[in-house]
């Protein structure tokens, strides 16, 4: 879905760049998420969705009221929550991919 603009509202999601990578890593929440070990991943994910979708729901439940946005929810920060469960999946595979290249070939295989 990245990249892609959103009918109902013409909201273009920014693309999941190297350098936005980079910078989600620097944040405390980012820090938090590369000490985890692959096993937390799946529920991570899962719950980072449903929140989201949650807020979707609210979002969107306002903009058809027309009540504007539910109190501290703004599109910008929809679009910041999407980019960081893009950020959790793209790190769950590449934990998933150092499980699999310890599994193959022991020794330092990280991928930072």
């Amino acid at each position: 879905m990245t990249g892609r603009k959103i009918p109902q509202t013409d909201v273009t999601l920014p693309p999941l760049t190297h350098q936005r990578i980079q910078e989600l890593k620097q944040t405390p929440m980012g820090q938090r998420i590369m000490r985890e070990t692959f096993q937390v991943f799946p529920e991570l994910v899962k719950s980072l969705t449903a929140a989201l979708q949650e807020k979707l729901t609210r979002f969107e439940q306002a903009r058809i009221k027309d009540t504007g946005s539910p109190e501290g929810l703004t599109l910008n920060m929809l679009v910041d929550d999407y980019q960081f469960l893009e950020f959790v999946q793209h790190i769950m595979f590449v934990k998933w991919r150092e499980e699999k290249n310890r599994q193959y070939y022991p020794g330092d295989t990280q991928v930072n």
